[in-house]
């Protein structure tokens, strides 16, 4: 698995960690706004309700509010472990559809074939 986020220690914040998206590993280059925004569209949330996600499932701290991209901040521990291997999990299957476009069609083909196999049997004309 290719770590595309990783836990940080914040530099403003000492004992706070930050999850942090590896730019080079997820083809990150540009951004509209925040790179904050990643994690919130990897877990099909709004950043609103990625940042109370955090905060009422992970025990995590906002700060910035009434900024236009307020922060989150964990306390080091299994729960900001845990949402990072999440992270990098859904990471993975975009890089994964990136490189294998046509994965749905070969799945299909495959598919048919077993089904073709399991009506003819193993080894015959009809499966070649």
């Amino acid at each position: 698995m290719i770590e595309c986020f990783k836990i940080e220690e914040s530099p403003y914040n000492p004992g706070k960690y930050m999850i942090q998206p590896i730019h080079e590993n997820f083809y990150l280059k540009h951004a509209e706004g925040s790179y904050g925004i990643i994690c919130a569209r990897l877990m099909n949330l709004s950043y609103a309700q990625w940042l109370r996600f955090c905060r009422d499932c992970c025990g995590a701290q906002i700060v910035g509010k009434n900024h236009k991209y307020p922060v989150v901040y964990f306390e080091k521990g299994d729960r900001v472990q845990a949402l990072c291997r999440l992270l990098n999990s859904r990471a993975n299957l975009i890089l994964f559809n990136r490189e294998h476009p046509d994965w749905e069609e070969h799945a299909e083909y495959v598919k048919k074939k077993k089904e073709t196999e399991s009506i003819f049997g193993g080894n015959n004309v009809f499966n070649s």
